[in-house]
């Protein structure tokens, strides 16, 4: 999804254009879409001179509040995680059925990450980049 500092739009999925002012995203397009800087006169590929508007340039500030944004969520979220784990330890400490099903659980996982540690390099290559084309897939 992406803003329109043009005309205050959102614009759903990874366009090209803005679904409301027709113009591009940082970026000048020719007729056949490719892509050129801000201060291009003609395509670099085409040599069209035909280039798309693109949207005005996003202003500091605004770049700077979107950063201090992320940061201050992402402070929160790890606050709020620590006060749950902390919890979640200080309850697993006082009751012994917790206590063996976390015992279960980490050797559990030890014995994955030890079978993992085994399969051939070419084996978890294969698998790691099919696990990341299908989150791809899913995403869109």
């Amino acid at each position: 999804m992406k803003f329109c500092y043009n005309c205050g739009r959102l614009t759903p999925g990874d366009p090209l254009y803005c679904i409301g002012c027709s113009r591009t995203f940082n970026h000048k397009l020719c007729p056949r879409h490719h892509q050129n800087p801000r201060s291009a006169e003609v395509c670099s590929q085409c040599g069209s001179r035909e280039l798309s508007t693109p949207q005005p340039k996003v202003p500091v500030r605004w770049r700077v509040l979107a950063f201090v944004t992320r940061v201050v969520v992402a402070v929160c979220l790890l606050a709020i995680t620590l006060a749950f784990l902390k919890g979640m330890v200080a309850r697993m400490a006082s009751s012994p059925e917790l206590q063996t099903g976390v015992t279960v659980l980490a050797i559990l996982l030890g014995l994955l990450w030890w079978m993992w540690s085994q399969l051939p390099h070419w084996f978890r290559e294969a698998i790691q980049k099919w696990l990341r084309k299908n989150g791809e897939g899913r995403e869109r």
